[in-house]
């Protein structure tokens, strides 16, 4: 009889002890779970803008600038000469690369060198990377900032795309907003006077607006 006695006031004791006794075992809050995924996300935004600061820092004194080029389906990824490779696809599964070509200008606003850069180009391909807008007529009118704080780039271009086919389209536009992206990742883009005109680049239905 004391035998079980003494095994049920060890075992209260224990439970006791890692129950109720020991402070260091509590629940976290639902809140505060909360709170720490918040900060997380916070964070790794944080980097990601770090990183396109750095980026835009770097490239305003350099010699050579990043442009964006295509890589189409069904082809290998080079093994160098492209600085980064999206994992992403569009239009006919194609990826963007980036490349890097002697810059056309050099300003105080790398964004607006870099299209310029792009815009002049006329090299229809960069290794096995194809650059759908050797052919077009695009030039750069200005780059301007706005919204709160300037947070918005504005790119305005003019011109003509001179596109052989569906695949194309697409192609030719990614390539300009992948340049812009890179630098500014909350950017506007007219064409001709308006958004409009480049939302609807390339669209035939007659109902893009």
């Amino acid at each position: 009889m004391n035998t079980k006695r003494f095994a049920i006031v060890g075992l209260a004791a224990l439970l006791l002890a890692g129950w109720g006794c020991n402070p260091k075992i509590q629940p976290t809050p639902l809140d505060q779970v909360s709170n720490d995924v918040d900060a997380l996300q916070s964070a790794q935004e944080l980097s990601a803008e770090e990183v396109i600061l750095a980026r835009r820092q770097n490239d305003l004194t350099s010699n050579l600038l990043p442009i964006a080029v295509v890589l189409t389906e069904g082809q290998e990824a080079p093994a160098e000469g492209v600085e980064r490779l999206s994992d992403e696809t569009f239009g006919c599964l194609d990826r963007i690369g980036y490349v890097r070509v002697t810059r056309e200008m050099a300003t105080d606003d790398v964004v607006a060198d870099a299209i310029s850069t792009l815009l002049a180009s006329k090299e229809p391909a960069y290794g096995n990377l194809i650059n759908s807008l050797w052919e077009s007529t695009f030039k750069l009118d200005k780059v301007q900032q706005s919204g709160e704080n300037g947070a918005t780039t504005e790119v305005w271009i003019s011109g003509e795309a001179n596109s052989p086919g569906t695949c194309a389209d697409p192609r030719i536009k990614e390539q300009i907003e992948a340049t812009v992206r890179q630098y500014s990742p909350d950017y506007k883009i007219f064409l001709n006077g308006t958004e409009a005109n480049w939302r609807c680049l390339g669209d035939l239905s007659g109902e893009c607006k």
